[in-house]
């Protein structure tokens, strides 16, 4: 493992003792596999850095924790490396720990581990659970800070949250789609990742009460538990579809956008006006395809920024952070 970081600095990225760090280099047994792919992530870590601009160094480590899919946690993981850089010369150093099939019971055991671990502060993208909230509390108890990212556990002890305004998201996507479809209206398919997130649970509550309040015409079909992933949200669509009629719209707030397209293609639904969130990866392309009309968004390195700027008043690092929501912004593929 030829590289340029110390084994004290690979130590500390990945939270792990320096022998540790020397037993994976000089790939030695009596190493768990998951100790091994930690150290070979915080080289990583430590190569994004650079690359980004970060100081070297010690500094203050964050755990970024997230249950979410691939495509959305790779673009929080860019939002906070280039929000770390703009903190120069203060090293900030994130960690990332992604996960898109943890349980809840396996999200509040590995926020059980940062207590034994040289954190600064974590910030935390999970579903809304007794086990996480009290995982969250009792870090509060030991003085390590937790802030609640795109989607909020409000029963928790954590110091902040930071994202979009989730209610105000939803009601957003409901006056778009009300505008695409006009007087036609039809069947409108809500797509949740899984009601279990505070912030989707939002998004459809704000978007389902503008439709009743505002369109009549307009029948909201909601499917839940695809968890943002391709094949279960597929799953869900198709058989949704296969006992309803033709979808005029489509409001997906948890993601698996190719398996609702799938779905629809296969069913024969066409000019389907099609509202999504986040403009990751996935929903760029799309967008340019023509199979998305409007993402509703919202600045990730500015939510990134704001995270950081939370766990950093904790530690006496500056002002306290000013707590307001995201703002939301509409991306056709005009603006793109």
């Amino acid at each position: 493992m030829a590289h340029r970081f110390t084994v004290k600095q690979i130590a500390a990225q990945a939270g792990v003792s320096a022998a540790t760090v020397d037993r994976v280099r000089h790939g030695r047994e009596h190493v768990h596999e998951q100790t091994r792919r930690r150290v070979e992530a915080a080289i990583r870590e430590l190569e994004e850095q650079a690359e980004a601009g970060i100081p070297s160094g010690f500094g203050l480590m964050f755990d970024v924790l997230l249950n979410s899919p691939e495509r959305f946690s790779q673009a929080v993981r860019r939002a906070f490396v280039a929000a770390a850089a703009d903190m120069a010369p203060l090293r900030i150093a994130p960690r990332f720990h992604a996960d898109e099939r943890m349980t809840p019971t396996a999200i509040a055991a590995r926020l059980r581990t940062f207590e034994r671990k040289a954190t600064h502060g974590i910030v935390l993208k999970a579903p809304t659970h007794p086990d996480i909230a009290a995982a969250v509390d009792t870090l509060a108890e030991r003085g390590i800070p937790v802030v609640t990212f795109v989607t909020d556990i409000e029963t928790s002890r954590r110091i902040a949250y930071v994202g979009i305004d989730n209610t105000a998201a939803g009601q957003t996507a409901a006056f778009l789609l009300s505008r695409f479809l006009g007087a036609r209206g039809g069947r409108v398919l809500a797509n949740l990742g899984s009601r279990d997130f505070h912030g989707e649970n939002d998004r459809w509550r704000g978007f389902a009460e503008f439709m009743a309040a505002r369109c009549p015409n307009i029948d909201v079909v909601t499917i839940d538990g695809g968890y943002g992933l391709d094949h279960g949200t597929y799953e869900l669509a198709r058989a949704e579809r296969a006992s309803g009629s033709a979808v005029a719209g489509i409001y997906s707030m948890g993601g698996g956008n190719r398996g609702l397209l799938r779905a629809l293609d296969e069913a024969g639904d066409r000019d389907v006006a099609f509202v999504g969130h986040d403009l990751d990866d996935e929903n760029r392309r799309l967008l340019r395809a023509g199979r998305i009309d409007a993402v509703v968004d919202h600045d990730l390195q500015a939510d990134a920024a704001g995270a950081i700027r939370h766990l950093l008043s904790f530690r006496r690092h500056g002002r306290p952070a000013e707590i307001r929501p995201s703002r939301a912004v509409i991306v056709t593929p005009w603006n793109l």
